[in-house]
């Protein structure tokens, strides 16, 4: 059995038990629910501003697993407990919808620069385009793009190979960076698109960078007025079209608009509704998925080879590893998959998913009101000590068969769960399992500067001023 949500104040790592409220999803009348008052919420903006992760470890410690804080026109219930997950994105998956609008209906978070799309619609707009773009990520298709990952994995380790022979440092981040954008291009796009790759790419870290801070600003200025933000913002976004509807338009005035996922958007037709995309639907999808398909796993790419220059036990096992198979093997390597999700889990790309209360509704057995805010804390969640052996340690072993049939399947969900579960899902564990086991099996990495470098949080989490490496061929 789980543990129950706990409400006392708490001390991770050390296990904690129940305050004796009841179980999750117990209904408690009219019993408050923990959390900081007001005075003690705004008096903790400065630094909580300055690491919300850490903010939120600190109300986790002190509130527990699900608290209530009032903040200006947000009311928010912050939630650290695999139940609460299951709660909001299973159980509760028609009252809590993602949170895309202002009450006063102005565009808010992602949707402010992907438009509606996969990751910003529910309900009936949300199901017939996933209907539409979900044979583009059908299992036997991505085995099928294993070979395209390895031509621009070869091409990640030519540089790197440059870069080891010349005794230059490079960012790690950066060159994650522009392989997963050469994946993403070729494999969902074709060539014509990965020409754009550093183009588009650049436009969508711009934009979603603006969305973030927006997103957690006390107050925000009118998005009309012209602060330089707000200028990088709307040229990002010019970018960002121009590049792809000239795409688009290509394909449609060519003789066939080709097999790949754009090719695909452009001559879908939903079988239940008979609706197909339009030009500014099409778009949307694919800033949708160029963004969400290269930025996160690139993310976890970097954090993974952070975290295995710290652990050079995981490192030599690693190693021993991918030497002991074919080239062609390194997809399916079981090892090698086990450090990536460890990745996902003890650095998840997304580190908080928010969703907001529809209709009056309950939480962990509290009444909620509509327009209330659910913030799911996956960095928490992922570093509970009732699901984790070693919840504060880079540990690989948390994935091995047994572990991974033992635990709740809310516990690690670096993709999201229910209905809306990552469309990507697959292609990003094949994807960074294959890149992870290509890069330590040709190359040694040590940092210029002392690790750990601090997270930077956005809309994904990344270490902060990137990673510098230097890069040495292994022997």
């Amino acid at each position: 059995m789980a543990p129950a949500i706990s409400s006392q104040r708490q001390r991770p790592p050390a296990h904690r038990k129940a305050d004796c409220q009841g179980l999750p999803g117990t209904y408690r009348g009219d019993v408050s629910a923990p959390g900081p008052s007001r005075f003690a919420a705004i008096a903790r903006i400065p630094r909580f501003r300055r690491n919300e992760l850490e903010g939120f470890r600190y109300g986790w410690r002190t509130h527990g697993d699900l608290y209530h804080v009032k903040f200006g026109w947000r009311d928010l219930w912050v939630c650290s407990h695999p139940s609460l997950v299951h709660e909001v994105l299973v159980a509760g998956r028609d009252s809590w919808q993602r949170i895309n609008e202002l009450p006063d209906g102005r565009p808010f978070g992602l949707k402010m620069a992907l438009g509606d799309g996969l990751l910003t619609t529910d309900g009936d707009d949300w199901q017939w385009r996933r209907r539409i773009v979900n044979p583009a990520f059908h299992r036997q298709r991505i085995e099928a793009m294993i070979g395209t990952m390895i031509e621009c994995g070869d091409r990640m380790l030519h540089r790197l190979g440059e870069a080891a022979d010349e005794r230059r440092t490079i960012d790690l981040m950066t060159e994650m960076k522009r392989v997963t954008q050469d994946i993403i291009g070729r494999t969902m796009f074709g060539t014509d698109i990965a020409e754009d790759a550093d183009r588009i790419g650049d436009a969508v870290d711009e934009a979603l960078q603006y969305v973030a801070r927006r997103s957690r600003a006390i107050v925000n200025v009118p998005i009309g007025l012209p602060t330089p933000a707000a200028r990088r913002f709307g040229n990002a976004i010019a970018d960002l079209d121009a590049a792809i509807y000239s795409n688009i338009t290509s394909r449609r005035s060519a003789d066939s608009p080709g097999n790949d996922l754009l090719g695909m958007l452009i001559e879908a037709v939903d079988q239940e509704t008979g609706r197909a995309l339009t030009d500014d639907q099409i778009r949307n999808e694919v800033a949708t998925v160029y963004g969400a398909g290269h930025e996160t796993t690139a993310n976890a790419l970097t954090w993974a080879w952070h975290e295995l220059m710290q652990s050079p036990r995981v490192l030599e096992r690693l190693c021993s590893e991918v030497d002991s198979v074919p080239p062609d093997a390194l997809a399916k390597l079981t090892y090698a998959r086990m450090v990536f999700e460890e990745t996902l889990r003890f650095r998840p790309p997304v580190p908080i998913n928010g969703r907001v209360a529809m209709e009056a509704s309950r939480l962990g057995g509290y009444e909620v009101a509509p327009g209330a805010i659910a913030l799911l804390i996956v960095n928490n969640v992922h570093r509970h000590p009732g699901f984790w052996e070693r919840p504060e340690i880079f540990y690989p072993e948390h994935f091995s068969p047994e572990a991974k049939a033992a635990r709740d399947r809310y516990a690690w969900t670096p993709f999201g769960a229910g209905p809306h579960l990552c469309i990507g899902n697959n292609f990003a564990m094949i994807e960074g399992t294959l890149l992870l086991a290509m890069m330590a099996r040709n190359f040694a990495f040590e940092p210029v500067h002392p690790l750990p470098r601090k997270p930077a949080l956005a809309v994904t989490l990344k270490p902060k001023r990137g990673m510098r490496v230097e890069v040495r061929r292994r022997s």
